[in-house]
């Protein structure tokens, strides 16, 4: 009879109802940290102060708008370290629900951010739209009305899906809760500088991927009337010398969220127990190598 209750009581440990109990209560640890309202409500000031203005650098709203999202990124990576931090150690093979059980019941919980990263870009969105469009390229080819394609948003909500994966590798592999925040903060920071990875040999590892890229089309002499009318083009004095071609692919934004995929389930690996991390690096490390190619064949 009482292996009977053993087997009852195991069988209850390991249910569905057992693992959504864990992720409504770890859900509301983390929908309670103001960390992340605080720099989601810092990120949609900073998409909402982008106005195109007379004499800016051709594309300079438009690169602009998407970047002010990285304080909302750090805001749920902050969110989700805090619970990994605490549960960082791995717990005895005979507890009643498995560490892998608790970790999943953790991801699960911070899904909700996923769905604010992606409202958050339905806002971007709307805004360009309010805005009557943002500004690209210069005379002769130009435009006023360039919005962001569907591939460059869904780079938000795979960017969201990278920000839990890296708060709970840093949550459960740093010893310091007080050394995790600027950590963060610092590596955060660095991935706004999106300008440092706008080559076009350099772009398909960005972590922050911004369009338009710029490609060298012609030298300063180049009449721009001879190049095909629907390109975006820039010349002096915004460039070194000769004119560039200002190039948005939906199809390398398609490609760089496979890429950030793979990134994503790597940091995984290094959140999860023993048990599972090599699934999680070969997935990791096909997606990775795929949006790497995908994008340097995409890239002219």
């Amino acid at each position: 009879m009482s292996t009977t209750l053993a087997r009852s009581t195991t069988a209850t440990l390991t249910s569905p109802r057992v693992t959504r109990a864990l992720v409504v209560t770890e859900a509301r640890r983390m929908l309670r940290n103001p960390v992340p309202w605080l720099f989601l409500a810092l990120a949609t000031w900073g998409m909402w102060t982008v106005e195109p203005e007379p004499g800016e650098w051709p594309g300079s709203s438009y690169e602009a708008i998407i970047p002010s999202v990285v304080s909302l990124l750090f805001g749920i990576s902050v969110a989700v370290a805090v619970p990994f931090h605490r549960a960082r150690h791995d717990i005895a093979p005979a507890a009643p629900v498995s560490e892998a059980r608790r970790t999943l019941a953790r991801l699960l919980a911070a899904l909700p951010f996923v769905a604010v990263a992606a409202a958050y870009a339905a806002l971007v969105a709307w805004r360009e739209r309010d805005l009557g469009g943002l500004w690209l390229g210069m005379e002769p080819g130009r435009t006023t009305e360039a919005f962001h394609t569907t591939a460059e948003l869904s780079q938000l909500v795979v960017l969201s899906l990278l920000a839990i994966a890296v708060g709970a590798a840093m949550g459960r592999r740093m010893s310091r809760l007080v050394a995790i925040v600027p950590l963060l903060f610092v590596m955060w920071f660095v991935v706004m500088v999106y300008w440092l990875f706008g080559g076009p040999a350099v772009t398909p590892f960005s972590i922050l991927q911004v369009q338009p890229i710029h490609l060298p089309v012609g030298p300063a002499t180049a009449d721009p009337l001879s190049f095909p009318s629907d390109w975006l083009l820039v010349g002096a004095p915004h460039t070194s010398g000769g004119w560039e071609r200002q190039w948005i692919s939906p199809a390398l934004s398609w490609w760089h969220d496979v890429w950030l995929l793979g990134l994503t389930s790597l940091l995984l690996a290094a959140a999860w127990p023993r048990s599972g991390r090599r699934a999680l690096l070969l997935v990791g490390a096909v997606l990775a190598v795929t949006g790497i190619v995908g994008q340097h064949v995409v890239i002219p």
